[in-house]
């Protein structure tokens, strides 16, 4: 019998050594690509995959009404029905999200449906998170439910009657939520659609920045054409180049979004303030440039600006480099008064802000040149709190030093100045502001558009049943029950 001793193969030493070095070699080359395209690293673990998901959906912008307790909720939403104020989503067993199911979690982010069943109301996106991934939607959880428990109530809502009345939420959905998961374009190339995932599924920028019909839901006919986040417009971001972000360069835009600060063109205020700050400014660059390039081919909408925003500037292109030919008044009232006292030792006399732009330029700027007043005399009330958003210092609040005369005077002074002079803005308009809410007079206009609307459908549906006893009636065999 022939016996064949097996033994290992072998190679001499240099052989491994080039076996290694080529290994080594195809292992940097690899990161070094992932690092130059701006792919999301690979994750040590599903929680720090769900943390870089947990940014991307800005949980901790609205679940966090205190910056030392992050995620344990109570942060204020505006509706146009009253306020609603977000849950606790730290994994405390009593207030937050601590028992919780996979399957529960996934359906709370998907559909609003609560843990007892109850539905949420739709100032949590889920009409936006409904095409989030499962597995996405788990990491998230993974990562939740890593963080320190909080025990924290939420707030009661504020909201009349019948709103207050969590049923009438299931009618919302009836007209507005729509399932299934997100379907990459097959026709378009994979920066495309992460683009599109992360604007209209992750980011849900929609929310704020598409005009809503008659429903309060999101108009699909006018995606990104502009919205409003709670008294805060919300800007045009189509590509159209009057009205939306057409007219920006890639680089002018991707520095916007992941700094909060384009000089000559744009400044992030308000919710998008905090949006960049607590989850733009954390994306890698490859997810910015997706954004970007997915913006690019949005259809554009044209708005009611007659020209870009940031092009306006008001008269200050007749006044002096100090601001010389800028006219002063009365300290107390007056609005070139108050902004000589207020705005112009950040600002300058002449509007144009320091020359590193870290204190804005309010000529050329996207928010003094707006057709509306809103996002002026909000900033002008409640200040902008940068935080790290691309070493800008904060602004200060006047809400309680001025009355609404006196920042109706100062807007006003604001856009004939340096931005829209077609603008104007009467007191009457910063109280409204101020109460953040909507006037009596524009909530009965919607309760009467809803009421319209339901009389409509059940007119159509008494139509569709006397119309189908009819033809009933005429057709051969007809049986009566």
């Amino acid at each position: 019998m022939l016996h064949i001793k097996l033994g290992r193969p072998h190679f001499a030493p240099q052989d491994w050594c080039i076996r290694t070095a080529l290994f080594l070699a195809k292992s940097m080359a690899f990161l070094l690509v992932l690092l130059l395209a701006g792919v999301p690293p690979l994750w040590a673990s599903e929680i720090d995959r769900g943390e870089y998901l947990a940014r991307a959906a800005d949980c901790i912008g609205c679940h966090t009404s205190e910056p030392s307790r992050p995620l344990a909720g109570g942060y204020r939403v505006p509706t146009p029905f009253g306020e609603v104020y977000s849950t606790n989503i730290t994994p405390d067993r009593d207030t937050g999200i601590g028992l919780y199911t996979d399957d529960e979690f996934v359906s709370a982010v998907r559909e609003g449906k609560r843990r007892d069943g109850a539905d949420l109301y739709p100032a949590m996106p889920y009409d936006s998170f409904a095409q989030m991934s499962r597995e996405d939607i788990l990491a998230i959880k993974a990562y939740l439910f890593a963080q320190p428990p909080m025990h924290q109530p939420r707030p009661d809502n504020i909201l009349p009657f019948p709103f207050s009345q969590r049923a009438i939420v299931k009618f919302w959905k009836i007209a507005n939520w729509r399932g299934g998961g997100f379907a990459p374009d097959p026709s378009r190339d994979d920066e495309w659609n992460r683009g599109a995932y992360l604007v209209e599924v992750l980011g849900h920028c929609g929310a704020c920045h598409t005009p809503r019909n008659m429903t309060l839901g999101m108009d699909r006919q006018k995606n990104l054409a502009g919205g409003s986040a709670g008294i805060w417009q919300a800007y045009n971001i189509t590509s159209d180049p009057t009205a939306g972000v057409g007219g920006w360069s890639d680089a002018e835009l991707g520095r916007f979004l992941k700094t909060g600060a384009l000089p000559g063109k744009s400044y992030a205020g308000g919710p998008m303030a905090e949006t960049v700050t607590n989850s733009l400014s954390h994306l890698p660059d490859g997810d910015i440039r997706a954004i970007v390039a997915y913006l690019r081919s949005v259809p554009a909408q044209a708005g009611e600006e007659k020209q870009p925003r940031s092009s306006q500037q008001g008269i200050a292109a007749s006044a002096g480099p100090d601001g010389q030919n800028v006219p002063h008044g009365n300290i107390t009232s007056d609005g070139a008064g108050l902004y000589a006292s207020l705005c112009a030792d950040c600002h300058r006399p002449d509007g144009r802000g320091s020359p590193d732009g870290g204190f804005p330029s309010l000529v050329h700027n996207t928010t003094t040149g707006a057709p509306t007043s809103q996002n002026v005399v909000m900033t002008i009330l409640y200040g902008v709190q940068a935080g790290g958003v691309a070493g800008r210092p904060s602004m200060a609040a006047f809400a309680d030093w001025l009355d609404d005369a006196q920042v109706a005077s100062l807007a006003n002074y604001v856009f004939v100045h340096f931005g829209n002079p077609e603008v104007n803005v009467a007191a009457s308009d910063v109280r409204q502001m101020r109460a953040g809410a909507q006037t009596p007079e524009t909530l009965m206009l919607i309760c009467v558009e809803a009421l319209v609307a339901a009389c409509a459908a059940l007119l159509l549906l008494c139509v569709w049943l006397l119309a189908r006893r009819y033809l009933g009636r005429l057709l051969p065999g007809h049986v009566r029950a």
